[in-house]
């Protein structure tokens, strides 16, 4: 996938407002992730886009809460959202230089799109995938 530039300066927000965030760098387009651990964290698949992680400045950082798993494959991934109102905002593996930034967070016009599906293999059986964008049961390759 390319970080293909869609705008130089992006943002966003939590539901309630008090978690803040701007990205000063380009967005990569929207990666949709069917994994059962977004599932959990979004109540249905992860829509997300991603930045450089020294290029999202966040405001209100003490209402962020980090949640990292300790019993699962992805305990090196941290979890990002609003101890206030509880919306999911990101997900970044730790030591990683991409945050991932959830694209219903950002703040409109966003002039993303949507390029393709990750970890189809663990799509639930509630929903169909409807359109002919690249599907990958696991990660993009």
């Amino acid at each position: 996938m390319q970080d293909d530039q869609k705008q130089k300066t992006a943002g966003g927000r939590c539901l309630c407002g008090k978690v803040r965030f701007e990205v000063q760098g380009p967005l990569r387009d929207v990666v949709n992730c069917h994994c059962s651990k977004c599932r959990k964290f979004h109540g249905n698949f992860g829509a997300y886009t991603r930045a450089r992680a020294e290029q999202v400045k966040i405001d209100g950082e003490r209402y962020l809460k980090w949640y990292a798993s300790t019993t699962d494959e992805t305990a090196d991934v941290q979890r990002g959202f609003c101890r206030e109102c509880g919306s999911a905002l990101f997900w970044h593996p730790k030591g990683q230089p991409h945050i991932s930034i959830a694209a219903g967070a950002l703040d409109e016009p966003t002039r993303l799109k949507t390029i393709g599906h990750i970890w189809c293999v663990q799509k639930p059986d509630f929903y169909e995938i409807a359109d002919d964008l690249p599907r990958f049961e696991e990660r993009w390759e």
